[in-house]
């Protein structure tokens, strides 16, 4: 019997020789594992900054013990094989205000191992209840109702981060808590200016230069260049050394120089020195903490699932994500979340499935734990600052100020008021605002919902082009290969959810195995937020996967400004197609079915013929030829307005027409389209109404024309011939009814 840690090694195995290259997957892991590091020592630095600046050398060591367990628990158990862990740059702000809080919050005659060991208890404490709470949500399936949280709520949220993350680095850079007036003023003397100035400068010139280049050069080459220019501009001005920057306190050191073990177990902590009550106070940072987290792993997750182009078990991860943040706790630990942008990194550089990579990132981290600490405090906090300000600047630019083009005007507005709770009211503050004001978004929006209206094959929805028998029996034996979906209502992070899964799960339904095309028709969505292009995305892809068209009609130019802000690439795929209404979309799917089973239309009878079949004899022609009216049109005539009397009806010879209607929003709809031997504006003239649609040629050619009075002529001259005319006339209308009452079976 083959225990479970044999199998994930022989998965591990078969994965790395599935044709991917071992030293690429190796080099892609150390340079995620260095990116990692990088990253670790960064949110270490801000989170143990200002007044907690004496512990940063345990924070960095915290930090990588938590990358190392967590990232070693994801390397085996996540289904993603380009996860990377890091300390996550949306909780790391919240944890240094945790931390300062709670620090502010002790009595000031407690020694530095007392508040040590009361800040450890928090870190304890709240990654202990952020894993469990993962690992509850994914037990219970509970992820995709996190994803039900609007865009614009999270970007609140993130927009917070980002300015706790600026703020954060400017305390780390300075020693200065911004919280009041004297101390922002203080920014500005000298001796700070040229601590903070340099960091903002590089910080801001990664977020300009990040459109243009590959991050990853971008970051590795920046982080280079800067540590040199750093210690070489330094040395020229006054000769200062390594250990004279360290002693000035421009570096993140200096690190205690005694050995340490890679993890801290939790019986080390002296309990007694624990002031509980304070650290009870902390709940309300530890609630932002595990919300967060949620909102993290959850966007880290679905952007990866895009990136490598595979659906990820959101629940799954959130459970392996909940282990290993418990592990990580009960070892010393922090929280730690897969990094969304070195994953995305690890995967461009080295695309092919392989365990190696994270296993070898956390090789990496584990040779600086043992080996490189004192490499790692020689870091200057220039470098660490400018960083944090990059990633900072990256929260607001990505959604404070982008989120102008992302959102709607009412869901933007939710954006900048969480910003401004968290800032002058408290992050947790900000954090109930958004969940308000996803609640009020919720129930607004909920109560228009009903996504699909019907859904049809084409077998039983046809379009409106007129076919002979032959076209008409091959779409009816291969009309199953269409699937409509017509769309209703507003779509929405939860309703275009439900459409991905309805589509998908229509298709992967035996029945439907001969599905080739996919149409959405958007007749009747009222409208589409940002968030649903998440959904389209991925729908597009599957579906692309299986070479099937997905086919959109009515599309409005709003849901497609919207869409295509969200990243959906309706250009630039052959596989998704645009027509302006659903008839279009039908016929296109029918032509191109048509065409594969290399069935030609027929020459279709005129209406001389058809009087020759039913009156036989050598002068019918002639007879007929002296109650209608030839007329040669040019493409684009009008034949019949709408309103119009209905005095004639045309007889197409050798042209094609169709015919439109109007719909409530003043936009042609067309309703039928022939060719030769088709019949115009027979209703009306049968029964004496005005006409109902607008009829226009769409080639040039010859049209006949029967007027009333010389219908009536024909009746008193030539009774035979005007019966076999009405007898045609009815058979039209007949079709067309049938037509219809099969059109309205497929929708009802």
């Amino acid at each position: 019997m083959v225990s479970p840690l044999q199998e994930i090694l022989e998965r591990i195995n078969q994965r790395a020789n599935n044709d991917v290259s071992f030293i690429g997957a190796t080099l892609t892991g150390v340079f995620a594992g260095l990116m990692m590091v990088i990253m670790t020592v960064t949110y270490a630095s801000l989170i143990f900054s200002g007044e907690l600046s004496e512990f940063v050398d345990q924070g960095v060591a915290l930090g990588l013990t938590s990358v190392i367990v967590i990232g070693l628990i994801l390397a085996f158990f996540s289904r993603s094989a380009h996860l990377v862990v890091q300390i996550d740059d949306d909780t790391a702000p919240v944890f240094a205000l945790l931390l300062t809080i709670l620090a502010a919050s002790l009595p000031a005659t407690l020694t530095a191992p007392e508040l040590l060991t009361n800040l450890l208890a928090a870190l304890l404490i709240a990654t202990l209840i952020s894993g469990v709470t993962l690992m509850l949500f994914g037990f219970f399936k509970f992820g995709s109702f996190v994803q039900f949280l609007p865009y614009s709520v999270m970007g609140g949220y993130f927009a917070a981060v980002g300015w706790l993350l600026l703020i954060g680095a400017l305390t780390m850079l300075t020693g200065l808590r911004i919280n009041s007036a004297e101390n922002i003023a203080a920014l500005f003397q000298l001796d700070l200016l040229i601590r903070w100035v340099p960091a903002v400068i590089v910080g801001v010139w990664l977020r300009i230069m990040s459109v243009r280049i590959n991050p990853g050069m971008l970051l590795s080459g920046t982080i280079i260049v800067s540590i040199a220019g750093f210690f070489g501009a330094y040395y020229l001005a006054d000769g200062s050394t390594p250990a004279d920057l360290m002693n000035a306190g421009h570096l993140i050191g200096p690190f205690a120089e005694q050995g340490r073990n890679l993890v801290e177990p939790v019986h080390q902590l002296d309990w007694s020195a624990i002031q509980l009550q304070t650290s009870i106070g902390t709940a309300g940072g530890i609630a932002s903490i595990t919300l967060i987290s949620l909102l993290s792993i959850i966007l880290c997750v679905s952007g990866l699932s895009l990136t490598t182009r595979r659906d990820l078990d959101i629940n799954h991860e959130l459970k392996v994500a909940g282990m290993a943040n418990i592990g990580s706790g009960l070892l010393g630990g922090m929280s730690a979340l897969p990094s969304l942008s070195i994953s995305k990194l690890a995967y461009e550089i080295h695309p092919g499935a392989s365990r190696i990579i994270g296993l070898t990132s956390i090789l990496v981290g584990i040779l600086v734990f043992l080996y490189g600490m004192q490499i790692v405090a020689h870091t200057p906090k220039v470098v660490l600052g400018a960083l944090s300000i990059y990633i900072g600047l990256g929260f607001i630019k990505d959604w404070l100020i982008d989120g102008v083009k992302k959102f709607g005007l009412v869901e933007y507005s939710v954006i900048p008021v969480i910003l401004v709770v968290s800032i002058f009211a408290g992050f947790l503050q900000g954090v109930v605002t958004g969940i308000i004001a996803a609640i009020v978004l919720f129930v607004v929006k909920y109560s228009r919902i009903r996504i699909i209206r019907y859904e049809a094959s084409g077998s039983e929805l046809r379009s409106n082009i007129a076919r002979d028998s032959g076209q008409s029996l091959q779409l009816k034996q291969h009309g199953d290969q269409i699937r409509v979906f017509t769309l209703q209502g507003y779509l929405f992070f939860g309703t275009a959810g439900s459409l991905y899964r309805n589509v998908m799960s229509s298709i992967d339904e035996a029945h439907n195995a001969s599905i080739k095309y996919v149409i959405l028709d958007f007749a009747q969505v009222i409208g589409v937020d940002s968030s649903a292009t998440l959904n389209f995305e991925k729908l597009a892809q599957r579906l692309v996967e299986r070479k099937i068209f997905l086919i959109t009609s009515n599309l409005k130019e709003s849901v497609l400004q919207i869409l295509r802000r969200g990243g959906l690439d309706l250009d630039g795929n052959a596989f998704l197609i645009q027509h302006v209404d659903l008839d279009q979309a039908l016929e296109w799917c029918e032509n191109n079915i048509l065409e594969n089973q290399h069935v030609e239309a027929q020459t279709r009878r005129g209406i001389f013929e058809h009087i020759r079949d039913r009156l036989p004899g050598q002068d019918v022609i002639e007879r007929l030829q002296n109650y209608l009216q030839q007329m040669h049109v040019e493409s684009g005539q009008v034949l019949t307005r709408i309103a119009d009397k209905s005095d004639q009806v045309f007889f197409l010879e050798s042209c094609t027409a169709s015919a439109y209607i109007i719909d409530s929003n003043n936009v042609e709809r067309r309703v039928s389209g022939a060719g030769r031997g088709a019949v115009y504006g027979e209703i009306g003239f049968i029964l004496g109404i005005p006409r109902t649609a607008l009829v226009r040629t769409d080639s040039d050619g010859e049209v006949y024309s029967l007027s009333r009075s010389s219908l009536a002529k024909m009746e008193s001259e030539d009774p035979e011939l005007a019966g076999t005319i009405m007898r045609i006339l009815a058979e039209t209308v007949t079709e067309r009814l049938a037509s219809t009452t099969s059109s309205l079976r497929a929708v009802l």
